[in-house]
C-alpha cells in the first residue's frame, strides 16, 4: 500500500511496484493520493504506466493491479488489508503523514526521508525496526523487496510498530496522572498555571 502520497510520489511508488510485481504477479498496489483533487489524475498515471486500475468509485469485475482508493475516511481498513505500507509526503518535501495509523494495525512501514512533522515518533519506530527510511526510489525498491520476501520479518516488524504505539500510550496516562490533580486547584490558580503553561504547535497529520 502506498498512503497519502503527493505530486511525484507515485512516480516512484509505480516504478518499484512494476519491478515487484514481475517477482511476484499476484502482488495489488493499493494507492491513496492524499489530496481527493489529484485522483483523475494518478489514475491515468497508473494506466499510463501500462496498469490495470479500478477505482473505488468505479468498482471492476477485473481484477486489477493498481486498486485507486479515491474515497475520504476509509484510510485505516486499506492499512488493515496490507502487508506493508509506504507512508507518503516523505519521498517529498511535505514532512511526512501520521504513522502511528499503520503502526496501530501492526503494518510495517517504509516512509522517505521528509518525515519532520514526526521526527520523534519515526525515531522510535524506526530504532524498534518498525519502519525504514529510504531515500529514492531504488531504496524504497530495495526495501520492498526484503519485505515482500520475508513473511515472519514483516510479522516481527508489526509487533514492534504495536509495542511502540502502546507504550506511547503509557506516556500519556502518566502525563495525565501528572496534571488531573492540577484540574482541581481553586479556579484561580488553575488560571494561572494555565497561563504560565507553553503552548505547543501538533504538526498535520
Amino acid at each position: 500500500m502506498a498512503a497519502s502520497t503527493h505530486e511525484g510520489e507515485e512516480a516512484a511508488v509505480l516504478s518499484a511496484f512494476a519491478v515487484l510485481r514481475q517477482r511476484d504477479p499476484g502482488l495489488l498496489l493499493v494507492l491513496t493520493p492524499r489530496h481527493p483533487e489529484r485522483f483523475g489524475k494518478v489514475f491515468d498515471l497508473c494506466r499510463k504506466r501500462g496498469f490495470a486500475t479500478a477505482r473505488r468509485t468505479a468498482p471492476s469485475s477485473q481484477r486489477p493491479d493498481v486498486f485507486l482508493a479515491d474515497t475520504m475516511g476509509e484510510l485505516p481498513l486499506f492499512y488493515a488489508l496490507s502487508e506493508v505500507a509506504f507512508v507518503g509526503g516523505s519521498l517529498v518535501a511535505v514532512g511526512g503523514h501520521n504513522p502511528l495509523e499503520p503502526a496501530a494495525l501492526g503494518i510495517p512501514m517504509v516512509t522517505g526521508p521528509h518525515i519532520f512533522n514526526f521526527t520523534e515518533v519515526y525515531g522510535f519506530l524506526t530504532a524498534a525496526q518498525a519502519a525504514w527510511v529510504v531515500n529514492d526510489a531504488d531504496e524504497l525498491l530495495s526495501r520492498l523487496l526484503i519485505l515482500l520476501a520475508d513473511f515472519d520479518l514483516r510479522a516481527t516488524a508489526g509487533r514492534r510498530a504495536q509495542a511502540v504505539v502502546a507504550e506511547n500510550r503509557g506516556a500519556v496516562d502518566r502525563v495525565m496522572d501528572i496534571l488531573m490533580p492540577l484540574l482541581e486547584l481553586p479556579a484561580n490558580q488553575s488560571a494561572r498555571i494555565k497561563a504560565d503553561t507553553p503552548r505547543y504547535y501538533s504538526g498535520a497529520s
